[in-house]
């Protein structure tokens, strides 16, 4: 038995309920898309890993740190030695060794979280530490510079301080937490954390 009052949609009805399902059905696959984006960034600030960004343990598990980095002003440094070429300087005390690069073309590479949690610039300087390797955050808004009369660390050559080694080469330089093997190389192209 047909009731009466009952209507058939038309084909422009029926095209108008299809085209708003489907812009609801986009609309919630945006949200889910967007909480799930917010709460994998909220659970990286919210870990508690010691070792900095990036890095991965001597034998090449990788070991994300969820600590953003910390800020520090590094206009003042005095570096112990330099390349060749004068881009890249190094200072090495008991605590790490940090190097300092005046131009690179890595920008693209740095990962974006640490360039939002830094309040200065990541990318100028890198370190090694016994917990790790790591970009450093400068908040001095300055390019390393170094101080005339410097040491040039020729290619080939190395240094060891307080248990660290950094070796310089022509495809840039690359310093070793000697204990423990953490590990960076920096060049203009390019950084690797170890």
């Amino acid at each position: 038995m047909a009731q009466a009052g009952a209507r058939r949609l038309s084909g422009g009805e029926i095209a108008v309920v299809v085209v708003s399902l489907l812009l609801v059905a986009a609309f919630v696959v945006m949200l889910a898309v967007r909480l799930s984006t917010a709460d994998d960034a909220g659970a990286a600030g919210a870990g508690s890993g010691s070792t900095p960004t990036g890095t991965s343990a001597p034998g090449g598990t990788p070991e994300a740190s969820t600590e953003p980095p910390a800020g520090e002003d590094l206009s003042g440094v005095e570096f112990d030695f330099v390349s060749p070429s004068g881009n890249i300087a190094c200072d090495i005390d008991g605590e790490r060794a940090l190097c300092g690069i005046a131009a690179f073309d890595y920008a693209e590479e740095i990962p974006e979280a640490e360039t939002r949690a830094c309040e200065g610039t990541v990318g100028h300087y890198l370190q090694v530490t016994a917990e790790g390797a790591s970009l450093v955050c400068d908040t001095s808004g300055q390019a390393p510079a170094v101080s005339a009369g410097t040491a040039v660390l020729d290619y080939g050559q190395t240094e060891s301080v307080d248990g660290f080694t950094c070796q310089s080469s022509e495809t840039g330089m690359t310093c070793t937490h000697d204990e423990s093997g953490y590990s960076f190389s920096v060049r203009r192209a390019g950084y690797t954390l170890s």
